[in-house]
């Protein structure tokens, strides 16, 4: 088992993982505390150096990229992008003008949009995501309407949001750079966006180098006052090869309403194959001719396509339809987001009221995350009791299990034939982030700590009466409680990973010899600590003492040799867990600006606390010898200290180095030694055993303690 934990990818880190399950009878963890700090990974970059924090993150999986995933970090200002099969690159991508990303939001990938959920305010939305494109030529007129000329075919439609970068000579006022809507689509190199503001006096054209770039950015979603769709009648509906096209010979305006991404429902199938109630997805609208497209598994049309064909988008069954309510997390579940309902969507545009409640959620309609139902869509819990909801979790079978603060629920189904039943209300969720299903098991963070609720007797949820956390409640006590609302759990490789914000105990001695102890809270999840489910123990707990380091997120992400937990910093530090086996660490914790990267070699202090060994018995012992199993890293010569804590007699003895023990040399790299150090015959109740690597990375294999009980005679001691 490694001593030192290991490390990631490219600029900085965070270090982790020493897996113990070794004693005398075989059963009890070994490992009681680790002490680990930041491993290699790689940064967000930013070009802005007010850059405040980073907020939110997700990630994300490109449906026209099979090869590619993606890391998502948003912050105050913008949003990055990381391609985790080439960390190098990365795309920028914009906000609305004068909108930002506050504390508290969340991201979310679902109907291949990504979304930032801001608690209260109008979420963002990315509905194409692309690789940045190069601008051949831009130019505007006198009604501030720009005009951008690509060389290759864009891909781009009606609708879809724009990051625009890298484009100079124009006048103050009318800069041309930032993020905005695409308006019209004259071809397959061009389009045009609206700049916000008066009539231009700027020159037409604008000037482009190979900086200058078309990146995807986000749009407000729908808000405002809810409006049913009307039907659409296409003239023709031609497929080919999968792909149907329909055409509105009667222009753009009987489309304009429509945007990639929305779902359609046919009512009427006219001379075609298709089938009434089919649901579809439109993949791309056109201005001219006036065109929506969709992928269809239907054979080809002949001659100019069907006709008396009309499908029109979703249409909520109940009577309360609203657009999205401005929530702070969403989850998707069944084709649906399902988010809390806190907030009524009002008549003018990207305003909402407080509802002053917070058990209640609402599901969006089938493949449409602009459309809720307030009456067959919104459910509530507990209603008139001090509890609120805390996260969402879709699980099998159409159910989807609500957290609350003091209970959880389970809904099983959708709209009017939707069931709602109590689980439990003995128990709660305090971190909806911690939430994570692992075959049959839920896990959870509660006030009694980790629970791992199982479903049993035909998928009926019942948490255990003992919380899996119970071997290290002493580590669960010391949690900074006023943010353990913040902590993050994930899993990955038998492994459940729970960082969380653990306060710190300072013990200090004045000069009479006193001690007080002085806790120091902490401000941010700063330790991980990973349950392994192959053994069922807790095996380390994993802190760093780097400054500027927290943890405020952990993802799951990457394919192939990437694949792997990622940490997330509020700095923009990325970090992958678990892949460095260097001994020291290149860490960077914080944002670069304009290309800056700061890499320091950090060394990685680790420490390894065995279990106390008693033989079992009440009576003091002589303790006497141990033996160790180690073996140094594939590169890289190693050494360690060794001491012991007794107990009853209590006193610590630092026992000798490995070098010591083999014969005055450090361990060359790759090497393995079993030796054996003497510890003199100290009388003790009990004895444990601490190791601190001192050079290199030595892999702790085993340890053996040997010891006797110090009275055997059947004569009273004196």
């Amino acid at each position: 088992y490694d001593l030192v934990g290991s490390d990631v990818a490219a600029y900085g880190g965070f270090a982790l993982t020493l897996p113990f399950n070794l004693d005398d009878s075989g059963t009890e963890p070994l490992l009681t505390a680790v002490t680990l700090s930041p491993v290699i990974g790689f940064n967000m970059i930013m070009n802005q150096g007010n850059v405040a924090e980073v907020y939110s993150s997700t990630t994300f999986s490109d449906p026209n990229q099979t090869n590619s995933q993606f890391i998502i970090l948003a912050s105050n200002i913008n949003a990055v992008a990381t391609d985790l099969a080439n960390t190098t690159q990365s795309i920028t991508m914009g906000y609305p003008s004068g909108e930002t990303v506050p504390p508290d939001s969340s991201m979310l990938q679902a109907f291949n949009k990504i979304f930032i959920f801001r608690d209260g305010q109008t979420a963002l939305e990315n509905d194409n995501f692309f690789s940045p494109i190069v601008i051949d030529s831009a130019s505007i007129d006198t009604l501030t309407v720009v005009t951008v000329n690509t060389s290759a075919p864009h891909n781009l439609a009606i609708g879809n949001a724009i990051t625009i970068s890298g484009v100079t000579g124009f006048t103050a006022g009318e800069d041309p750079n930032g993020t905005f809507v695409i308006n019209t689509v004259p071809s397959t190199t061009s389009f045009t966006y609206v700049l916000p503001g008066g009539s231009s006096t700027a020159v037409p054209a604008f000037t482009v180098d190979a900086s200058s770039f078309i990146s995807p950015g986000f749009k407000l979603v729908a808000s405002g006052e809810y409006t049913q769709p009307v039907q659409l009648a296409p003239n023709t509906l031609a497929i080919t090869d999968g792909k149907a096209v329909a055409t509105f010979t009667g222009g753009y305006s009987l489309i304009s309403g429509v945007s990639v991404g929305d779902a359609i429902e046919i009512e009427a199938v006219g001379t075609s194959t298709l089938t009434v109630g089919q649901d579809f997805v439109i993949s791309e609208v056109t201005e001219s001719p006036a065109t929506l497209s969709f992928y269809v598994q239907e054979p080809n049309t002949t001659g100019n396509g069907s006709t008396s064909v009309i499908f029109q988008q979703h249409i909520s069954q109940g009577l309360g339809f609203s657009h999205m309510p401005a929530p702070e997390y969403a989850t998707y579940h069944q084709r649906r987001l399902v988010m809390p309902f806190k907030y009524s969507v009002d008549d003018t545009e990207n305003t909402f009221t407080y509802r002053k409640i917070l058990d209640e959620i609402i599901t969006s309609d089938i493949l449409d995350s602009d459309t809720y139902d307030q009456i067959y869509g919104q459910f509530r819990f507990n209603a008139g009791t001090a509890d609120f909801n805390v996260g969402l979790h879709s699980f099998s079978d159409d159910k989807l299990i609500v957290f609350n603060r003091n209970s959880i629920h389970l809904v099983g189904g959708a709209d009017q034939s939707a069931t709602v039943q109590l689980i439990t209300n003995e128990v709660g969720c305090v971190a909806r982030q911690t939430i994570v299903q692992i075959g049959n098991n839920v896990f959870f963070l509660s006030d009694n700590g980790l629970y791992g609720a199982n479903f049993q007797d035909l998928y009926n949820l019942r948490g255990n009466e003992v919380p899996l956390s119970s071997p290290i409640n002493p580590v669960i006590q010391r949690i900074n409680k006023d943010i353990w609302d913040k902590s993050v759990g994930v899993y990955f490789d038998n492994r459940y990973y729970l960082a969380v914000p653990l306060n710190e105990e300072v013990v200090t001695v004045d000069s009479n010899g006193v001690s007080s102890t002085r806790i120091i809270r902490a401000q941010a999840n700063n330790a991980i600590l990973i349950f392994n489910l192959l053994n069922k123990q807790w095996e380390s707990i994993d802190t760093t003492s780097a400054p500027d380091w927290d943890i405020s997120n952990l993802i799951v992400a990457g394919k192939k040799s990437n694949r792997g937990v990622y940490a997330v910093n509020s700095l923009g530090g990325l970090h992958k867990l678990d892949d460095r086996v260097q001994s020291k660490d290149l860490l960077a914790t914080k944002i670069p600006v304009s290309g800056a990267e700061d890499k320091i070699p950090y060394s990685i202090p680790a420490s390894v606390t065995t279990r106390q060994f008693t033989l079992g018995s009440m009576d003091r012992k002589r303790w006497n010898n141990l033996e160790l199993h180690v073996q140094s890293s594939i590169d890289e010569a190693s050494d360690l200290s060794i001491s012991a804590e007794l107990e009853n007699l209590d006193t610590i003895i630092d026992l000798t180095t490995l070098s010591a023990l083999n014969s005055g040399t450090t361990l060359n790299p790759d090497e393995d030694v079993s030796v054996r150090a003497r510890i003199g015959n100290k009388r003790a109740y009990g004895m444990q055993v601490t190791l601190n690597n001192t050079i290199g990375r030595p892999r702790f294999r085993g340890i053996k303690v040997g010891g006797a009980e110090a009275f055997r005679s059947t004569n009273k001691a004196i």
